[in-house]
């Protein structure tokens, strides 16, 4: 009667240096591109102006499209400060948490190459499709 080896259950500590320089870099990238939308948010424009000071803002469509515009960078801006979010938290699992980069459902070792592209997740492809 053979018994199927145990798989193991922790990433090595070589792994875990490199998936934490993996999710440090997508972190800093973040960061400058965050900066980046706050600073253009900020100025609206290269002169520093808002659209609102320009003399086109005041007709009706231009005001509309100015507002729309600002909605939209609000809600980029919102969803890469969760994704900032999500990668800080991933940096204190793969620091802390034995079981960083293995699935949460069923236990089975996360493949690098999603790690990679998703250092942040906590579930393997099979079981995040069937999440969804």
């Amino acid at each position: 009667m053979s018994t199927k080896p145990e798989e193991k259950k922790t990433l090595t500590a070589e792994e875990r240096e490199y998936f934490r320089n993996v999710i440090m870099e997508k972190r800093d990238d973040l960061i400058k591109k965050l900066e980046y939308k706050r600073e253009t948010y900020l100025n609206n424009t290269p002169g520093g102006q808002s659209s609102v000071d320009s003399n086109y803002a005041y007709h009706m469509a231009d005001v509309g499209t100015d507002a729309q515009e600002r909605e939209k960078s609000f809600m980029h801006f919102t969803r890469e400060n969760k994704y900032l979010g999500s990668l800080n938290e991933a940096l204190d699992r793969v620091d802390r948490d034995p079981d960083y980069g293995f699935c949460i459902e069923c236990g089975s070792r996360i493949p690098d190459e999603r790690l990679i592209e998703v250092p942040h997740t906590r579930h393997c492809v099979e079981c995040k499709s069937r999440i969804k």
